[in-house]
């Protein structure tokens, strides 16, 4: 609670949540590098805080993941020059979807980011096609799910209310194709 943290010198997380469940409350995270990292099976909730600066996204959920942020500021996150179409995308939040990460926001503030407020990145269908071929040695009864990447998406579990995204350079919200 109640934390000034600045980055300097370095290009990793400001903040990367391994495991467990971490809680900041009243935090001003100035990034210099990548923003708050939540890794696979992490939990995140942020508070009251202001996220700003990150060359990438301000907070990057990985798959399986939990986070929720209320009442916070992220803001000119993405200032990364790179010609990498995929990484220009990221902007406020991002999100990773296999397995698909949770997210509950409510009344942020995301705004002035280089690329989305929101970006959701979804795999290829070529990722699923891998995945079968990999998966050739289920049991002759398995079938074959031609919606998969359709499923994927029903199950993505984001519930947001009364959040205000604007003047994000490249739009709000963003559905990406990995």
């Amino acid at each position: 609670m109640n934390l000034s943290l600045i980055q300097q010198g370095t290009v990793d997380g400001i903040v990367v949540v391994e495991s467990g469940h971490m809680t900041l409350e009243n935090c001003i995270l100035k990034c210099e590098g990548t923003g708050v990292c939540v890794l696979t099976g992490a939990a995140l909730t942020v508070t009251d805080s202001e996220i700003t600066g990150a060359q990438g996204a301000g907070v990057e959920l990985y798959p399986g993941s939990i986070a929720i942020l209320e009442r916070n500021e992220i803001h000119h996150c993405n200032n990364l020059r790179t010609s990498d179409s995929s990484k220009s995308t990221l902007g406020g939040v991002n999100m990773k979807v296999l397995p698909a990460p949770k997210l509950k926001m409510t009344n942020n503030h995301i705004y002035n980011n280089n690329g989305y407020g929101v970006s959701i990145l979804q795999p290829t269908e070529q990722f699923f096609i891998v995945a079968e071929a990999l998966n050739k040695g289920a049991a002759s009864g398995d079938k074959k799910d031609e919606n998969m990447l359709s499923k994927v998406m029903q199950n993505l579990n984001l519930e947001m209310n009364n959040n205000k995204i604007e003047a994000n350079l490249k739009g709000d919200i963003r559905i990406v194709t990995s």
